[in-house]
């Protein structure tokens, strides 16, 4: 089953008021609020661009699939690619768990992971 979900990319990106960063980018916020729940099972493609723009993504990031009773897919489908099995952590929070002596080393890796 294919799943709409947001909130993962802005987890990963440390954005702790996804709905506020939606309405600062032009969505209105009774929009906002069913987009980040997931409510809508239609939504403009203009919303997915502004966050994939934002968020520096692209839509695979914004989906999850899960296979279900309905959906037994074969092993190398490109399905599987968006199927998650780590647990979404945000950013912010780890960092703030991370002893200061660590958060230049960090930074260090974060460069060369850039630059790659």
């Amino acid at each position: 089953m294919l799943v709409f979900n947001p909130r993962r990319i802005f987890a990963l990106r440390g954005v702790e008021k996804p709905t506020s960063f939606l309405v600062k980018h032009g969505i209105a916020y009774s929009t906002a609020i069913k987009f980040m729940k997931a409510h809508s099972s239609m939504f403009k493609t203009s919303y997915v661009e502004m966050i994939c723009v934002g968020m520096n993504c692209t839509p695979n990031d914004l989906f999850d699939w899960y296979e279900d009773s309905k959906t037994k897919l074969p092993e190398g489908h490109p399905l599987k690619a968006l199927e998650r099995k780590e647990k979404i952590k945000n950013i912010s929070e780890m960092l703030r768990d991370m002893p200061v002596e660590k958060l230049s080393q960090l930074e260090g890796l974060i460069n060369e992971l850039k630059n790659k």
